[in-house]
């Protein structure tokens, strides 16, 4: 079946627990809730493009005979498997015609099951196949570089400059995680002006109508390859900010926020940390036996340093990005301000506090415990 075996689709069941449960959280909770709908509206539809794209990799094990996720690290499936996912979604309608028709599958297990008295195992992938290049179709799946997207356009009083609320997530390829991106910023140029006097769906702001790229065309292209180019793991938020900055003299990042949504463990599958995994792996439901982490990290400008004039020549105006001195790790990452959070199935924290390992295990987390339907807050 692939590299996983009998684990797959316990894996994968897991993993589509923890992103409704994380949905639940967006919900109820923290700045992310509904109450902060673009921040709310943001995570939302990059959880469901990635539990699109869980839809579509747990189908097309089913017919392939490899798989492999980052047992070590993330606990995400490699990013090879997202490169071979937007391959396929260029051939898909090709593949498609290709492929049997699902009707002539289905009859083709009927036969085989009354007629033959066999297991239909050849025609149950060969449907796993099509439903596979099916779904790609019909759904939005979150793939190496996803966006950007404007999802507000408004105008500062202050500083007389329209802004935009832009946001776009990638996959990484060195840590194979997710991770979703939010910025502030503000367009100096005359163009962004015309095109915020001109452009009258965004006369008055409303959060829930996206439109691809900076409204600003002069920059929307740049732009667009800007942060595909600089939204790696690996680079913190003031390095991306100060690069925005530099690049684009026009632009001026006011605020930038990174969520990194994982690592995710899984009991029976995953090796990030032998004490949490032997919690873990003493949990029998795959709904229940792991544990999703992520981290919000954010970055503001304390002020605008203005642009001079000298004998050799004119310096582009800078942000000046604040950092929280006072916070070891916001100093090592570069942020204004950071928090780890966790979510854990009611089943999980039991048999981690039963051991005595909860309060070790989650004490740098703010954690998150799911039952049911329901989330036990800032546990």
């Amino acid at each position: 079946m692939s590299v996983l075996a009998a684990g797959t689709g316990a894996y994968f069941e897991a993993l589509m627990e923890a992103f409704s449960g994380l949905d639940r959280v967006f919900e109820v909770e923290g700045p992310w809730g509904k109450r902060h709908n673009l921040i709310n509206y943001v995570l939302s539809e990059n959880s469901q493009r990635l539990r699109n794209t869980l839809k579509c990799w747990d189908l097309y094990c089913h017919y392939s005979k490899a798989f492999k996720i980052d047992k070590v690290e993330s606990g995400f499936p490699t990013f090879r498997h997202v490169l071979e996912l937007e391959d396929d979604l260029k051939r898909a309608d090709q593949m498609l015609d290709k492929l049997d028709a699902a009707q002539d599958i289905r009859e083709d297990m009927l036969e085989q099951l009354m007629r033959y008295k066999r297991f239909p195992a050849d025609q149950q992938q060969a449907m796993a196949e099509r439903m596979y290049f099916e779904a790609l179709k019909e759904r939005s799946l979150f793939l190496k570089v996803n966006g950007p997207a404007t999802i507000r356009h408004a105008f500062n009083q202050n500083s007389g400059r329209p802004f935009y609320v832009v946001h776009w997530s990638v996959y990484d390829g060195s840590a194979n995680l997710p991770m979703i991106y939010m910025a502030v910023i503000e367009d100096s140029s005359s163009e962004g002006l015309d095109t915020y006097k001109a452009t009258t769906d965004f006369q008055k702001p409303t959060w829930h109508k996206p439109k691809n790229g900076l409204p600003n065309l002069e920059f929307a292209d740049r732009f667009s390859r800007f942060v595909a180019d600089h939204s790696a793991y690996s680079l913190n938020l003031t390095t991306i900010a100060t690069a925005l900055d530099k690049d684009f003299e026009e632009l001026h990042p006011k605020q930038l926020r990174r969520f990194i949504v994982g690592p995710f463990y899984a009991g029976g599958v995953t090796e990030q940390n032998e004490e949490l995994q032997r919690v873990l792996d003493g949990v029998e439901r795959a709904s229940n036996n792991w544990i999703l982490t992520w981290v919000r990290q954010e970055l503001h400008s304390k002020q605008e340093e203005p642009g001079k004039w000298g004998l050799w020549g004119r310096s582009a105006p800078n942000e000046i990005f604040y950092i929280d001195t006072t916070n070891l790790d916001c100093v090592q990452q570069g942020v204004s301000a950071l928090e780890q959070h966790a979510l854990v199935p009611h089943e999980a924290y039991q048999a981690a506090y039963a051991q005595g390992r909860a309060d070790d295990m989650l004490a740098d987390y703010h954690c998150y415990i799911l039952t049911g339907d329901d989330v036990l807050k800032h546990v």
